[in-house]
C-alpha cells in the first residue's frame, strides 16, 4: 500500500510539472509575437461616418508594411493605425508624429491621401 501511495504521488508531481512547463511555454510564445502596442503605435477605431471596420484578412499588406510606407512618405513616426473600409476600398489610416494622416491602400500599398496638419479633407 505504501508503494502505491508513492507511485500516485510521483505521477501527480510529474503531471503538475508538465502543466507548469506547458503553461510557461504558452506564455513565452504569446510574449514573443510582435504587436503594434509593443511598438508604441495605437490601434483602433474612431468611428468615422464613411468608414466601416475591416479585418486583416481583407488586406494584402501587413500593418507593419503600411506603417513603413507612411513613415517613409512623411519622414515621421506612426502613432496610430486603423484598418478600415472606406468607399469600398480597404485601407490603413495612419497618424504620424508630425500630425499628418496618411491613407494607404491595404492591397496595393498605394498612398491614397495625405492629410496635412490644419487641413480636413473629409
Amino acid at each position: 500500500m505504501r508503494t502505491n501511495q508513492k507511485s500516485l504521488l510521483s505521477i501527480f508531481l510529474i503531471s503538475l510539472l508538465l502543466v507548469i512547463v506547458g503553461g510557461a511555454v504558452l506564455v513565452a510564445a504569446q510574449d514573443t509575437a510582435p504587436s503594434a502596442e509593443a511598438s508604441g503605435i495605437q490601434n483602433g477605431d474612431d468611428n468615422g461616418e464613411a468608414e466601416t471596420p475591416a479585418s486583416a484578412s481583407d488586406a494584402v499588406l501587413t500593418e507593419a508594411e503600411a506603417v513603413a510606407i507612411a513613415e517613409a512618405e512623411r519622414g515621421s513616426t506612426a502613432t496610430y493605425v486603423e484598418l478600415e473600409r472606406e468607399r469600398g476600398v480597404t485601407l490603413y489610416s495612419i497618424e504620424l508624429t508630425d500630425n499628418s494622416e496618411v491613407e494607404i491602400n491595404a492591397n496595393t500599398g498605394e498612398v491614397i491621401e495625405i492629410e496635412l496638419p490644419g487641413t480636413d479633407n473629409d
